[in-house]
């Protein structure tokens, strides 16, 4: 192709560029005009709006391009808004939603993806009011009619027998009924019912209780006796020290041997210091120390 030719070709499409983005814009003003409309009607043209929206998105090549075009054209619908709208339009295109005891945001509830299709079969083929409240207590007592227990319900809806919103309805009032009965049990047959008590294994447990964490020091933990043991003294003098330990040690039925151990080491490490310790007891403290 010559300079001259390849130059009309370039014009051409140049021109034919301006014709396809001017036919764009036309079709986009159109679209929105299409959302307004149908926003601004009855239920039944919520499917109709957001049949628009998606054909808006489809004109954009991306989802950043889309919704900042519905931000210059609809400020008034936020992102979730214009995702639900969508949603509806994918799941009730095509059906007919003359019946007013349905409002938008039902509609949204139910064009959601955790609402099974037979559930949103039962709530559109009835004419009584529905409230938001509904769809999601039905979607969660629909759950429970697949759940151990629960098999006679699902085998009710799929001969027909059961609507599924009364098998989600006898699924919550089952399940409410088994939490009454066991806060009701004792902490013995509470265990009995989710099994029983794990076994302990008694060599795994020495092992943990004989290991030190990782964050101890053993600086503060000497600190800790003294503050503690002073404490109680304070609260009581040698009666409350000797009253305190011991009733907690009898307590402490895991870690009683590994404690009373330990008190035996500290009577020794106190029985050998004694003259020092007491020593302390004569020399007035210096006040101007820092610990």
């Amino acid at each position: 192709m010559d300079e001259a030719a390849y130059a009309v070709q370039r014009s051409d499409d140049e021109y034919l560029n301006t014709l396809m983005t001017k036919a764009k814009a036309r079709t986009l003003a159109d679209i929105a005009f299409d959302v307004r409309r149908h926003l601004s009607m009855a239920v039944e043209n919520i499917i109709e709006a957001g049949k628009a929206l998606q054909e808006g998105r489809d004109l954009h090549k991306s989802d950043n391009a889309f919704h900042d075009w519905c931000m210059q054209e609809f400020p008034e619908l936020n992102r979730n808004t214009i995702y639900r709208l969508r949603r509806v339009a994918e799941k009730f295109s095509g059906r007919s939603l003359m019946s007013d005891h349905l409002s938008a945001t039902v509609l949204y509830e139910l064009a959601a993806k955790d609402a099974p299709d037979e559930l949103v079969e039962d709530f559109m083929s009835s004419e009584e009011p529905v409230k938001v409240k509904d769809v999601k207590e039905a979607k969660e007592g629909y759950k429970k009619v697949g759940e151990k227990g629960n098999e006679d319900l699902k085998d009710a809806v799929s001969s027909g027998k059961m609507k599924p919103r009364e098998a989600a309805k006898k699924a919550l009032s089952r399940a409410e009924q088994a939490v009454i009965e066991f806060n009701g049990l004792t902490d013995e047959q509470k265990l009995e019912r989710l099994g029983g008590a794990e076994p302990i294994d008694a060599a795994k447990q020495r092992k943990l209780d004989e290991t030190l964490g990782k964050d101890f020091n053993p600086s503060n933990a000497a600190t800790g006796i003294l503050l503690f043991v002073n404490q109680l003294r304070l609260f009581g003098g040698q009666k409350e020290i000797e009253h305190h330990i011991l009733a907690q040690l009898n307590r402490s039925v895991r870690m009683q041997k590994y404690e009373a151990e330990a008190l035996l080491m500290l009577a020794d490490v106190i029985y050998k210091n004694r003259d020092e310790i007491a020593s302390f007891v004569e020399t007035k403290p210096n006040l101007k120390l820092v610990n």
